[in-house]
């Protein structure tokens, strides 16, 4: 029977020098990172630094490569978090050899190379498709909204961003204007106040933001002179008491839409008026009639020869109190804010649209905004329904759960992305193809899927033959959910694709007798008959077990639910670097066999 406990003794020394293989098993993932990483063409990445001269020898960059790709599969991307790791957790012990690169480096090492993290993810992906990895009988594209490292509270209009470069101008002459009298004329300080470094940096950001901001309002209508002739345009059908005016004009000033939806409304109660005034005149026509003996007996009723009151006088009277009461708050607020008690009545009035006039403060129509913290940022809405600042990203997703391409877009919903991700998907699967094909076309004696395939996305010119193992391992059908669906995705040329019509309960059942459609039948009706087809609703089923989990992983193992750095390349390459992370994943999962033959090949 055992005795009391291990001795644990800290003061032991080692007889023999330290083996760091011994420190992990020797099935641990970081072997066959190693070994990924040892075949990676890093040559055009090593060119960059100096090999010879002065200074202090640089870390090796596979070695920092390895580091960031363990680091990113467990979930973390602080370069300070990796320092730390780098001195108490024995993975990435063994991986960076006992160094400690200083946080610095690794930060630096990512920001340096971010436009080399595409062509790794290429070589990663071949590798992956070499050990049979990429199944392209169905491919599957979503996207999902990535938080940009920005706050919404700073995105602002065009108004408050001119009023940033106007003070930003007026501050540059004051400080010239200063230094000309402490230096001279054309001297200037000889080093740059360090505080005032990033208070420069922030100024370049609102200046971008103001041009991009005057650009697209230029492109969507919405500069000066066209907001100006909107704005006049729609005062106009307003005071003249139209009900098909439209939304408001964005940046449109309440106090003159209140005076002339007040106009409008004192117009109808004058008309209305009018319109008693000649009622009662028929109707004393009508007594003086019967009373000669001239005509029936008028049917007098609840009828009052009172001009200023009868049903349609009345609501016209409210009309003219509302339109008041909106023409008070709206002049209250280039005051102030109004009390909660005087907030403008929002009941119809004359002239204010189909459904009535709109908050005072609130636009019918979004107005153009940036981000000064990062321009390339947008407001987007999520899953759940809030409103973030971020990017979408966009996936697609091989059958088996290879990322085959993802793209970091501006566009706040994913129905522009159809075209531009199935070329993506297209260019990625001929890669994957090719990586493994073995060229037994039966008529060209060679891989009979070039670059042409890749144009068209059918099946290439010069073999028909349905056997041809070329084509077997060709992209079968691409999966879309709803937010793809448009009539120009429906009837844009490419691969064959599923688009779901809306979500689980919009879209038709299998099993029901839906018949045949229509012989003239349009592109979406079609599209709706194959859905409910016990064919196609298997194959559309299988979007949600490919790209969904993806998309989860994405976020959760990576951590990548926001971004740390800023602007659409480095979050591009944060995004790219982050597919690249699942895809050596998914690699080191296989079974050293496979792992074997696509990296002895």
């Amino acid at each position: 029977m055992a005795r009391g406990f291990r001795r644990v003794d800290r003061d032991q020394q080692f007889l023999l020098p330290v083996d760091m293989r011994e420190w992990l098993p020797d099935d641990h993932v970081v072997w066959v990172l190693l070994e990924v990483v040892e075949h990676l063409d890093l040559a055009a990445l090593e060119a960059r630094y100096a090999q010879s001269g002065p200074g202090r020898r640089a870390y090796d960059p596979r070695m920092l490569l390895s580091l960031l790709i363990y680091a990113y599969s467990a979930g973390v991307r602080s370069s300070r978090q990796v320092e730390r790791l780098c001195r108490t957790d024995v993975a990435m012990r063994v991986i960076c050899g006992l160094q400690v690169p200083d946080h610095t480096v690794i930060a630096r090492f990512r920001q340096r190379h971010q436009d080399f993290v595409r062509e790794l993810f290429t070589q990663v992906l071949l590798i992956c498709a070499k050990a049979g990895l990429g199944r392209l009988g169905a491919i599957a594209v979503d996207g999902t909204k990535i938080t940009a490292n920005a706050a919404k509270k700073a995105t602002c209009r065009r108004q408050w961003l001119q009023q940033q470069v106007d003070e930003i101008l007026t501050r540059a002459a004051e400080q010239d204007a200063a230094e000309d009298t402490a230096f001279g004329p054309g001297e200037h300080a000889e080093e740059t106040p360090r505080q005032l470094q990033g208070r420069r940096e922030r100024e370049e950001r609102i200046k971008r933001a103001l041009a991009e901001v005057i650009a697209e309002e230029t492109e969507r209508g919405l500069d000066a002179e066209a907001t100006a002739a909107k704005e006049r345009a729609f005062l106009e059908a307003t005071r003249a008491g139209r009900n098909d005016v439209g939304s408001r004009p964005v940046g449109a000033d309440p106090v003159a839409i209140a005076e002339a939806r007040l106009q409008a409304a004192q117009d109808r109660l004058a008309e209305e008026v009018e319109a008693k005034r000649n009622q009662i005149a028929v109707m004393r026509e009508r007594i003086r009639r019967f009373e000669a003996g001239q005509g029936p007996k008028p049917n007098l009723g609840p009828f009052s020869f009172d001009e200023n009151r009868g049903q349609q006088v009345a609501r016209a009277k409210r009309w003219v109190a509302r339109a008041e009461r909106e023409l008070t708050a709206a002049r209250a607020c280039k005051v102030g804010p109004p009390a909660e008690h005087e907030q403008a009545d929002l009941s119809p009035v004359p002239g204010g649209g189909r459904h009535g006039p709109r908050g005072i403060t609130k636009d019918d129509r979004p107005a153009v905004r940036r981000n000064v913290t990062d321009p390339d940022s947008r407001l987007m809405h999520d899953s759940n329904g809030g409103v973030i600042q971020g990017y979408n990203a966009q996936l697609a997703v091989s059958d088996d759960g290879l990322i085959l391409s993802a793209q970091l877009v501006q566009d706040i919903n994913d129905r522009r992305q159809l075209q531009p991700m199935s070329q993506a998907a297209l260019t990625a699967a001929l890669l994957v193809h090719q990586a493994r094909c073995l060229g037994q076309c039966p008529k060209l004696d060679r891989c009979c899927l070039t670059s042409a395939a890749c144009e068209s996305g059918n099946r290439p010119r010069g073999c028909d033959d349905t056997g041809c193992p070329c084509l077997a391992d060709w992209i079968g059908t691409l999966l879309f959910d709803a937010g793809y669906w448009t009539q120009d995705n429906l009837t844009v040329s490419g691969p064959d694709r599923l688009i779901a019509p809306g979500k689980n309960a919009a879209r038709p059942q299998p099993g029901q007798d839906h018949g045949r459609p229509p012989q003239n039948a349009d592109p979406a009706t079609l599209m709706i008959h194959r859905l409910a087809t016990e064919e196609g609703a298997a194959l559309y089923k299988r979007r949600g077990a490919t790209v969904e989990p993806v998309n989860g992983h994405l976020k959760d193992r990576t951590a990548l639910r926001r971004f740390a750095r800023r602007g659409l390349a480095a979050c591009q390459a944060e995004l790219t670097f982050a597919a690249l992370v699942l895809n050596i994943g998914k690699f080191c999962r296989l079974t050293p066999a496979r792992r074997s033959i696509a990296l002895t090949t």
